[in-house]
């Protein structure tokens, strides 16, 4: 997790939830840039398919299977909490990406934080680095949607975040 220009620090789950939720009482707007797939993607049959920044060659990391699926229901409990807490402001929601790193590299978690960081404030090259949901689809009958629908809370209408894409 970081904030602003802070150093960027590792927490567990719990004490990450109750961090955004503390900083979303005391700031009129929150951007929350979330590591985690915040849409899905369905073919014209229903069923789970990858959006486009899913598939790099022959490299894959699907929303609907292992380590995307799995942080996908952490967010939901992340977003679920925060919406529960009553922010003071708006909260702008982002979905981070950052994947396909060189295996030669070794990076960690703090390290993704820095890289998406920056693509944030690359504000001249900010096009290359955020990715608008219309792009999210392969083919032009994809259905993408709010990964939170299921959750089915109130009013609550997230949409379809933008992404922010690293590269490493």
């Amino acid at each position: 997790m970081l904030l602003g220009d802070s150093e960027a620090k590792q927490l567990r789950f719990s004490d990450a939830l109750s961090e955004v939720v503390r900083i979303a009482r005391d700031r009129p707007l929150l951007n929350l840039v979330i590591e985690a797939p915040l849409s899905v993607a369905f073919d014209k049959s229903g069923n789970p398919k990858a959006r486009s920044i899913e598939k790099q060659g022959r490299k894959t990391r699907l929303w609907y299977v292992g380590p995307g699926c799995v942080v996908l229901v952490a967010a939901m409990y992340l977003i679920r909490k925060l919406y529960d807490s009553h922010p003071a402001g708006d909260v702008r929601l982002f979905e981070g990406f950052v994947s396909y790193k060189s295996r030669s590299v070794k990076l960690g978690h703090l390290r993704d934080v820095e890289l998406l960081r920056r693509a944030v404030k690359a504000t001249q090259t900010l096009r290359h680095h955020v990715m608008n949901p219309n792009e999210l689809k392969t083919d032009p009958d994809d259905d993408v949607r709010s990964a939170f629908e299921v959750m089915n809370i109130g009013n609550m209408d997230l949409g379809i975040p933008p992404i922010v894409k690293a590269e490493a």
